[in-house]
């Protein structure tokens, strides 16, 4: 059960507030998920979607759906966030997660990515469990993206954290995907 009200209607919102529910729903369809609390505070609840869309619709020239989907799946898992971890299958495999793969990561399993795939669980891994990212982990992150690509995925972990975080600290359930 959730902490805090769900907003889930403009009319929960003082009129000079509603602007930022227009806005999610107009991205999103309807206000779900952590928006439901975020925005309690309208403005940082526009701003998160803001960065949300650009992450998801406007990055994809240096950060691949795949890898973006790998990175939030492997991050909800990691930060035990069941809400974001099931709004992303569906997501996942659109973007060409395999079952298998998502169950490696459900697992807490890198072996069952491909190998390719592998340096990728261990940035996310090493990001949010030690808060930085190895030199060789890294390399191998440079190596397969440009510098504008590392930062964009370190943006997309740091996103879904903190959605994540929000989802779990107001106990937004996956009953509510």
């Amino acid at each position: 059960m959730a902490r805090v009200p769900d907003i889930t209607n403009r009319e929960q919102l003082p009129e000079a507030q509603r602007w930022a529910f227009d806005e999610i729903v107009g991205s999103r369809g309807s206000v779900r998920g952590p928006f439901k609390a975020l925005l309690h505070s309208p403005e940082l609840g526009s701003r998160a979607g803001k960065l949300g869309a650009y992450l998801r619709f406007e990055s994809e020239a240096t950060l691949p759906p795949r890898m973006r989907e790998l990175s939030a799946l492997i991050g909800a898992r990691l930060l035990d966030c069941g809400y974001e971890y099931a709004a992303h299958r569906q997501l996942a495999g659109d973007a060409g997660v395999s079952d298998a793969e998502w169950t490696a990561i459900r697992e807490y399993r890198r072996e069952g990515l491909p190998e390719g795939d592998r340096w990728l669980y261990d940035f996310v891994e090493q990001l949010i469990q030690k808060h930085r990212v190895d030199d060789a982990t890294f390399a191998q992150a440079k190596q397969r993206l440009s510098d504008q690509g590392v930062v964009e995925l370190v943006a997309n972990v740091g996103y879904y954290a903190f959605l994540a975080m929000t989802l779990n600290t107001f106990q937004i359930e996956p009953a509510d995907v």
